[in-house]
This record gives C-alpha cells, structure tokens and sequence, in this order.
C-alpha cells in the first residue's frame, strides 16, 4: 500500500499576485468590437448599394422614360410615315387602275382598228378585184351601173336566143329591181330583150330566176298580149320610145328579134 505524503505550505513564503488582469477577460469585448467594426463596414457596404441601386434604379428609369419618349416619337413619326406611305400606295394603285383601265382601252381600240384594217384590206382587196374585172369587161362592151355590168347587144335576137348568148357570157338577161335602174336601162336609149316572161302560166310574169314580179314598169296598156287578135305575147322588152322612163315595158312575141340586155353582178 502506497504511503501519501502531504506537503505542508511553506508560511515563510510570500504569494505573488499579478496586477496586469487576465487576458481572458478582455477577449470578449475584442470580438464585440470586430462584429461592431464588421457590422459598421457591413452597413456601409449596404448604405453604399443602396445608394449605387438607387441610382442605378433612377439612371434606368431616366433611361427607360428616355427610351419610351424615343419611342413614343419613334412611333409617331413611323404613324405618319406608314400613313404618307399608305397614301402614297394608295395613290399609285388608283394610278396603276387607271392605267390599266387606259391600257384595256387601247388595246380593246388598237384590236378594233387592227379589225378595220383587216376589213378595209379585204374590201380593198375586193374593190381591186372589182374595178379589174370591171376594167376587163368595159374592154369588151360592158358598163358598169350600182354593182352590175351590163352588154347591150349590138344584133338582134329571139328572146331565148339573147338569153344564151348571156348565158355564154356567164350572166343572164336583166332583172330589173329598182327605179334607178329602170331609169339606167332606160337610158340606153335602145328596144331590148329583159329577162321577165309568163311563157310558163299566162299572166304570171316571172323573172330568169324564177322570182315573180312584184314592181312593173310597163307602158300604157301593157301588157296587152297582143291585143285580140294577135295573142302569145310571153316575153317582154324594154321600149325607150316613151315619155316616161318607169312606164316602157311592152310584151312581145318571144320568136320577135330584139336587141337585148344581160347583167352579172360585180
């Protein structure tokens, strides 16, 4: 078993104590001081960007009033432009409508005249092919009278004789249509053969191309058929010796020799 020992305090001895006070007690105001020092900073660093934001937030809103004027004026004028724009699109629609309305005119007027001149190029083509054929045929006796060459013969002939002799010529003997005709033929001044008889029914006078007779020019007391005692009077001429050129028809004996009359159409 260990023996203790107790060590009795040495009265003799003086205790020392130390004035300075203990280093631990002054550690708490230390951090104090460093948080205070830390919150100042802190608050500083917070006063400061609430100034720097603040200013920001004012600098931003200057820039975004700057920016909607600039943009209020942007619109603005870009309205006025879009509506200058708009009028002057506007403007040139309606010109490109007239335009086209006056383009659709002259063409419509250009096919028109290229219709005329068409037309004129083939009536004048007619005409020349006319005026040679009349040419021609005036060479050969023929005169020309409203669309028609007329031959008076230069012999005398039965009715169906001078007939042929038309026909050789490619006409036929004279179909008479119109006073001014009748007052042409009548100023021939000659006793011909026309082309109207009623050698196919007594009394019903008809033309070379079987068309009845609606308007006579005959002569007082025509036709008469040769009276009582001579009769068969079918075919008929045209008489100048009379006073009135609408009244010189005379029916005749078809057998009877006459000058006469043919006609074609030009």
């Amino acid at each position: 078993m260990s023996k203790v020992i107790y060590a009795e305090p040495d009265m003799n001895k003086k205790v020392k104590f130390d004035r300075e006070p203990d280093s631990s007690g002054k550690r708490p105001f230390l951090v104090a001081a460093v948080c205070l020092g830390l919150l100042c900073v802190l608050l500083a660093g917070i006063i400061g960007l609430a100034v720097y934001y603040n200013r920001a937030i004012k600098d931003s809103e200057d820039k975004r009033n700057t920016l909607f004027q600039s943009f209020s004026l942007y619109k603005i004028n870009a309205t006025e432009e879009r509506d200058q724009l708009q009028t002057i699109y506007n403007n040139l629609t309606r010109e490109r409508d007239q335009l086209q309305t006056r383009y659709n005119n002259l063409t419509k007027e250009r096919d028109q005249l290229q219709t005329r001149y068409n037309t004129l190029t083939t009536e004048k083509g007619h005409i020349q092919a006319k005026l040679f054929v009349i040419e021609q045929h005036c060479q050969k006796g023929w005169r020309y009278f409203d669309s028609s060459l007329y031959f008076l013969s230069t012999e005398t002939k039965t009715w169906k004789e001078s007939r042929q002799d038309c026909l050789e010529r490619v006409a036929d003997l004279v179909i008479i249509n119109s006073n001014k005709e009748q007052t042409f033929l009548f100023n021939l001044h000659t006793r011909a053969w026309i082309g109207l008889t009623d050698s196919v029914t007594e009394g019903t006078w008809k033309w070379v191309d079987g068309t009845t007779l609606t308007t006579g020019y005959w002569g007082t007391g025509q036709p008469d058929n040769g009276g009582l005692f001579s009769g068969q009077e079918d075919c008929v001429e045209i008489y100048y010796g009379q006073d009135d050129p609408v009244k010189t028809w005379n029916d005749d004996k078809c057998g009877t020799n006459h000058n006469w009359i043919c006609e074609k159409a030009v």
